[in-house]
């Protein structure tokens, strides 16, 4: 099973999920937060904006075998454990089961990533020792 491709796949959907989900619940307007408190929701969009684009990076240079790809799946994965664990406490938080058990599936597969990302990274580096 080829571990790099499969890591960059889930790094492009989930990038991709990221921004299709917000883009829905801005254009739709359920974002009632933007009301009662823009300032916090407006940080929270540039940090999720900024998580899906770091894993929409390290997804594209994954799969072309880029240099940088690495480091940055190291980033984009470690913001996306960040704000899925966030999410899930949030959905924890107000009673809602359902969402936190996704954010939790997507929690422990992000490990599962970054845990591969860690582990090539670290190979990689023994390899070139050689």
């Amino acid at each position: 099973m080829n571990w790099e491709r499969l890591v960059a796949v889930y790094a492009l959907v989930v990038g991709v999920a990221i921004l299709g989900l917000w883009g829905g619940l801005i254009v739709t307007n359920q974002t009632t937060e933007f009301r009662t408190e823009p300032f916090s929701m407006f940080t929270h969009l540039v940090a999720e904006g900024l998580t899906a684009v770091a894993l929409l990076g390290a997804g594209i240079g994954l799969v072309r075998g880029t240099v940088w790809a690495r480091p940055l799946s190291l980033v984009a994965f470690g913001l996306l454990l960040y704000a899925v664990i966030n999410s899930a406490g949030y959905y924890a938080q107000i009673g809602e089961i359902g969402p936190m058990l996704v954010f939790s599936v997507l929690a422990f597969t992000t490990v599962v990533a970054l845990g591969w990302s860690l582990m090539d990274a670290r190979y990689e580096t023994r390899r070139i020792s050689w």
